[in-house]
């Protein structure tokens, strides 16, 4: 059973599972030249399994590899977006969260970008500085809004900007990886993909490989 918006509200409808999996593979593949069209009109951008075993795990359809900086801040945005609005009906008072990594050559740079979202702390970034031989100097962290300092991360929140603080997460975490020496979105891509409640924790529309 699928309940959808309508042209006349909100509709109930009785669906085949094929029929909707088809579907959802249809727009993921249905790739654009504007990032932010494409993202919008996803069938959804994240999925959480809570307690269902590995092999009975759905095989998702994912959004194609970020082509360049923009299209990944517009994924990272779109993501945090409905993280913010979907995150507490689904997880209450639980973290969810993924990591940045390397995958090319930049790791004496650039080492990971922790990307968290809960209810009560909002969007929280983290990068790891340990790379970087006595650490980034203060002054210059905080020209690029980073504000602390802890074990050899960074920590940046966003929570008082409230729903504007999401763009500027999203650019923030763009910014800071190309500042680390990353060429492209090729060079990156995800894991510790987590939820803090448990359960398997999926992000399809998220434009970077595992």
């Amino acid at each position: 059973m699928m309940l959808a918006r309508g042209a006349e509200g909100l509709q109930l409808s009785v669906r085949r599972t094929a029929e909707l999996e088809g579907m959802d593979r249809a727009a993921f593949g249905c790739v654009q030249a504007d990032p932010v069209s494409y993202f919008r009109q996803l069938p959804y951008l994240w999925r959480l399994s809570p307690h269902g075993k590995a092999a009975a795990l759905p095989a998702l359809p994912a959004a194609p590899t970020a082509p360049d900086w923009h299209w990944l801040e517009e994924a990272l945005k779109a993501l945090l977006r409905a993280w913010w609005e979907q995150l507490p009906a689904q997880i209450g008072a639980d973290v969810a969260g993924f990591n940045i990594v390397p995958r090319g050559e930049h790791a004496d740079t650039f080492s990971t970008l922790s990307v968290l979202c809960s209810q009560s702390d909002g969007v929280v970034l983290l990068v790891d500085d340990r790379a970087v031989r006595g650490g980034t100097p203060s002054e210059v962290m905080a020209g690029r809004g980073w504000h602390d300092r802890i074990m050899g991360w960074w920590q940046r929140d966003f929570y008082d900007l409230g729903p504007k603080g999401l763009a500027a997460a999203a650019r923030m975490a763009v910014d800071e990886m190309r500042l680390r020496g990353v060429d492209s979105p090729a060079e990156l891509g995800i894991a510790e993909v987590r939820c803090e409640g448990g359960g398997h924790l999926m992000l399809p529309g998220l434009a970077l490989r595992p």
